[in-house]
């Protein structure tokens, strides 16, 4: 198996698949409605809304840095603003923005050559460990794990106090 099909096989199952530890991104997001995802049912603790739009950026810079760009701070910011109209049209919108950053960043996967995902990233700050861009796109799956992680947690908090499932 290649190296782009192992990495691309193994975000694809974080994100939608049926991962050995437990539930995916999708299973994790499914059913989470824009007035849920809004809420800070943890003290200290981001948002659903955040953390997808965090998710977000940092799949979009992964994808640059696949396609051979220098790493910087993703575009978005590492924590964009939650929009100010949270209603279910916004969320939509901002599970939709994730899912094209998803695409832009497998079909950065497969268009580079197998030997440039070797290559290293440029642009790392000085006291950072350079990574080559494969292990920023497995990085990658190892931050959407954390993160689902948490979102778990979150909406867990929520459905708690609100007594839903």
């Amino acid at each position: 198996m290649s190296l782009r099909t192992t990495l691309r096989d193994h975000l694809v199952t974080v994100w939608v698949g049926d991962p050995w530890y437990g539930n995916s991104g999708r299973k994790i997001l499914e059913g989470v409605t824009a007035a849920e995802a809004a809420q800070h049912p943890i003290p200290g603790v981001q948002s659903i809304w955040e953390f997808v739009l965090h998710l977000t950026a940092w799949t979009e810079e992964c994808a640059r840095r696949v396609e051979g760009e220098s790493a910087r701070d993703p575009v978005l910011g590492d924590w964009p603003a939650v929009p100010s109209a949270t209603d279910d049209a916004a969320w939509k919108v901002t599970i939709d923005d994730l899912g094209k950053a998803r695409q832009h960043v497998l079909d950065a996967i497969e268009q580079a050559h197998e030997e440039n995902l070797y290559g290293q990233v440029a642009g790392v700050p000085a006291g950072t460990t350079p990574r080559t861009r494969a292990e920023t796109a497995a990085g990658l799956a190892e931050h959407d794990v954390y993160h689902f992680g948490q979102i778990a947690l979150v909406k867990k908090a929520i459905r708690h106090t609100t007594g839903s499932k």
